[in-house]
């Protein structure tokens, strides 16, 4: 992406990833972001501006109060309006009138800009190139984030190993059945204390293991799969992490689950050998699929019907990018992408059917010339917890 290209965002930065790339700046409530002939501007309400001061990472810092964001708003009757028509302003003084935002950009603002003479141009790509290739700062704070989801999970299998099998092969813990819900929580709990918060962690156990998400409910069973899918943020850098692990306590009820477990493990370590920059995440994918469904397992590539879900064997990417959204470009997919220097991409292949559960395996690596660097360093060789 050229310097010379002007952008546009307007919204929080807490949860805009767009805008918090842009300007480096946490907001709770909309502010502008712009970048503008290799210059970028941030403006802020005064509740804001002396933390700004402080942090974004701009060229300029604006105020509310010099584009008269209060008096527009009041003027057209709508906050909304008022900040386009603050952003037209700050636009407009510094030569722009076209400018490229992000593809959720609110139609209120959009409408506005245009009435006020911006071209305004949805562009998903440009601000997906902008976050996609990471720096040595970025990918530390995804390691960082990293050790944290470990160390929660090292904290569910310290459960599971201390777990107790009772009548009919419920599992029992610290006096009370063990559910999805309690593990769960213990996994949270310890994300917190690592920095860390995480919503929608799946702890799927039995037939919601084949539903790859499902985040899991009620009572856990001996013998069966236990998928754990921890993808936390990490509270001071905003960036994210993800790892998947599959877990039986005790004996496998089916011999299934090994021989899939195995499948997936070994589909895994052919993606991961066929990462690095220049590699088509396609490829990857077809190799993947070809291992899972030479293993006796359906794929989307090789079985997939038109009109119609595949919902047994392996029917979902195998990784995805990631930053400060769990899910940015690039994908290793059926997408033809190619992958970059920098990438920071995950690798989960798995095999689900309501018959025995799911199986799932994800590591988090980081793109390079020669290879893939592994930020994960959780074991994975075995799935068996006594």
């Amino acid at each position: 992406m050229s310097a010379d290209e002007n952008l546009l965002v307007i919204g929080d930065t807490e949860t805009g990833a767009d805008g918090y790339r842009l300007c480096g700046f946490l907001a709770p409530d909309p502010v502008i972001c712009a970048r503008v002939g290799g210059r970028t501007y941030l403006a802020v309400s005064a509740l804001e501006y002396g933390r700004a001061r402080r942090q974004a990472r701009v060229d300029e810092l604006l105020s509310f109060e010099e584009l008269d964001v209060l008096k527009l708003s009041r003027e057209l009757g709508d906050g909304s309006r008022g900040l386009a028509a603050a952003a037209a302003r700050l636009l407009r003084e510094r030569g722009a009138d076209s400018v490229a935002v992000p593809p959720a950009f609110g139609v209120a603002y959009a409408d506005e800009l245009r009435a006020r003479g911006v071209e305004v141009r949805p562009d998903g790509g440009l601000f997906s190139r902008l976050r996609r290739t990471k720096t040595e700062e970025e990918i530390s704070h995804i390691e960082r984030a990293q050790r944290a989801v470990e160390r929660s999970c090292e904290r569910a299998v310290e459960i599971l190993r201390e777990a107790r099998t009772g009548p009919g092969g419920g599992l029992f813990w610290n006096g009370e059945t063990l559910t999805s819900e309690i593990l769960r929580s213990e996994i949270e709990i310890s994300l917190l204390r690592h920095g860390c918060s995480a919503k929608g962690t799946i702890v799927a156990g039995g037939a919601q293991a084949a539903d790859p998400h499902e985040t899991g409910s009620g009572p856990l069973r001996a013998g069966e799969t236990i998928i754990l899918d921890i993808f936390p943020l990490d509270r001071e850098s905003r960036y994210h992490a993800d790892m998947t692990r599959t877990f039986v306590k005790g004996e496998p009820q089916s011999a299934e689950i090994g021989r899939a477990y195995r499948a997936v493990l070994e589909a895994q370590e052919a993606a991961l050998g066929m990462i690095r920059a220049g590699a088509n995440g396609r490829d990857v994918h077809r190799r993947v699929s070809d291992i899972l469904h030479e293993a006796g397992y359906e794929t989307t590539v090789h079985d997939q019907k038109e009109g119609k879900p595949l919902t047994r064997g392996f029917f979902h990417g195998t990784g995805h990018g990631l930053g400060l959204e769990v899910h940015e470009s690039p994908r290793i997919s059926l997408a033809d992408e190619e992958l970059r220097e920098g990438d920071v991409v995950t690798v989960e292949p798995g095999v689900y059917d309501p018959a025995f559960g799911g199986v799932r395996i994800e590591d988090l690596v980081v793109v390079t010339a020669e290879g893939c660097r592994n930020l994960t360093r959780f074991p994975k060789e075995e799935f068996r917890i006594p």
